[in-house]
């Protein structure tokens, strides 16, 4: 009689265990975090296959975040060498259009690390930290970039799939008044 109740013991313990709303969030959370600007948007839905080329990269949109299905690395024709992860787990490739300059973030839910690249170059990253506890932004890195096309580049995810969305640093925040004389 004791084992079973041993058992049952351990069967209810496990079932009251905290449980992750999302990936990237820590124990203990017991509902989604409430995100700032820019990154109000992150609970929406939206899917996309991940590019193995730039030819083939789906269009990221600024403050619409998707989930990816990313391939195996070695199938991926970076265009320019990741600064880690090239050779390991899962990647892809997404391209991103600005109409002015801007300090932009990309954000993931999963480890893995992140490149833009220009003309076969990466761009470097101005900084970088972790999404806010419970939100399942697992990190940002902020990069500066000029206007036009831009290959933002995915390498050594651990998983398949991993929650991506670039934004505006800019974004939703009120535009400065002209000064009207009042």
């Amino acid at each position: 009689m004791k084992p079973f109740l041993s058992i049952l013991a351990l069967g209810l313990a496990a079932l009251s265990a905290p449980t992750f709303a999302a990936e990237g969030e820590k124990p203990g959370c017991e509902a989604p975090a409430r995100l700032a600007e820019p990154w109000t948007s992150w609970t929406q839905t939206g899917t996309a296959i991940a590019g193995g080329d730039s030819l083939n990269a789906p269009r990221l949109i600024l403050g619409k975040p998707v989930t990816a299905t990313l391939r195996p690395t070695r199938y991926v024709q970076y265009a320019a060498t990741p600064g880690k992860g090239a050779d390991q787990g899962q990647g892809g490739l997404f391209t991103l259009s600005l109409k002015s300059p801007a300090r932009i973030g990309i954000a993931l839910s999963d480890a893995a690390w992140v490149d833009v690249v220009d003309d076969r170059t990466a761009i470097a990253s101005v900084e970088h930290g972790h999404g806010p506890d419970c939100s399942g932004i697992r990190k940002i890195v902020w990069f500066d970039l000029k206007e036009g096309a831009h290959l933002v580049q995915i390498a050594g995810a651990p998983g398949r799939e991993i929650r991506i969305m670039a934004a505006d640093e800019r974004a939703n925040r009120p535009m400065p008044r002209p000064d009207d004389g009042f």
